[in-house]
């Protein structure tokens, strides 16, 4: 046999095997032939966003006329914290000042956010955890605050007017945000804490505040959590990393509390038509964001949805 016929064997991964050449039979692992794509990020970034667009587009088509608009901005807000979340961290902070604006019910959007959470956070948590942006020092004091914190919001917010909570969460966003903005303004992020310098106790205490505010209002775990996380001068990448990983077991508890808090639902309309672009939205959008990121740089990725948080969290703010 001509040595320029002999078949080629490359190895790229530890069980991943490239054949060039005749057709060969691996004795062990799967193989990928050249010819036929099998680009995982392929599936990912491109046919998943499309499929949401079509399950968004079949919900359009078959919802009463009177909840398309509802369906339309909706899905605009939900494509927004989609991509705020994979971009920095935010998801309910841009989500439910969006549902508040549309004149969803406080007690709504906060119960679905932190649902919708369970379900579209993993996607980008998996993604940050296979990087290596998910360290055990950040993660674990910040799981359990935000997990004591957020199992208690729900029965805090069985006890407050709705018009309340939708003031108060805009307070919140609105407050930490021109923190941030006034920080990047004056003082820049500042120099990066070494990997070892991680104050635990910090870190427990601003899972503790953002965890009960994302229990009370849905919102909170990243315009409260990773922005105080960053301004406490640890890697921002590792901040957003494994604020993105807490926030799985935060959204549990808070739906747990919600779950036993008996009031918390008392004379709500859920509004299921939503639901699925919600969710459509969040998934499509949360592809691209990694690559916004790397885009537009940390700081100006940061002063971007921030002001979108605030921008969204005002008229709530002012007029209720």
């Amino acid at each position: 046999m001509n040595p320029a016929e002999l078949p080629t064997v490359a190895v790229s991964e530890p069980s991943t095997l490239t054949v060039n050449g005749p057709a060969t039979a691996a004795a062990a692992g799967p193989a990928t032939v050249t010819g036929f794509r099998t680009d995982r990020g392929f599936l990912i970034t491109r046919v998943m966003p499309a499929v949401c667009l079509l399950v968004i587009l079949l919900t359009l088509v078959l919802a009463p006329a009177s909840e398309r608009s509802t369906i339309v901005f909706g899905t605009l807000v939900a494509m927004a914290a989609g991509l705020a979340s994979t971009a920095i961290g935010v998801y309910g902070g841009v989500l439910v000042p969006g549902l508040l604006l549309m004149g969803v019910d406080p007690r709504f959007a906060a119960a679905a956010s932190l649902f919708l959470q369970l379900l579209v956070i993993p996607i980008g948590a998996g993604a940050h955890y296979r990087l290596g942006n998910v360290t055990r020092s950040i993660a674990l004091p910040l799981i359990l605050g935000g997990v004591v914190g957020a199992f208690a919001g729900p029965f805090f917010a069985s006890m407050l007017p709705k018009d309340v909570i939708a003031r108060l969460v805009s307070l919140l966003i609105v407050g930490v945000g021109l923190v941030v903005l006034a920080t990047l303004r004056w003082g820049g992020l500042g120099t990066v804490r070494p990997p070892g310098d991680v104050p635990t106790a910090r870190v427990g205490g601003i899972g503790l505040v953002a965890g009960f505010s994302s229990g009370l209002s849905g919102a909170g775990w990243g315009p409260i959590g990773v922005k105080l996380l960053i301004l406490s001068r640890l890697e921002p990448r590792m901040a957003i990393g494994s604020s993105l990983f807490g926030r799985v077991f935060m959204a549990a508890a808070a739906v747990l509390g919600y779950l036993l808090s008996a009031t918390a639902f008392a004379g709500i309309r859920p509004d299921y038509w939503l639901l699925i672009p919600l969710l459509a939205g969040s998934v499509a959008a949360m592809m691209p964001g990694a690559a916004v990121l790397s885009r537009l740089g940390r700081e100006r990725a940061t002063v971007v949805i921030t002001l979108l948080s605030i921008s969204l969290a005002l008229p709530t703010l002012i007029w209720g």
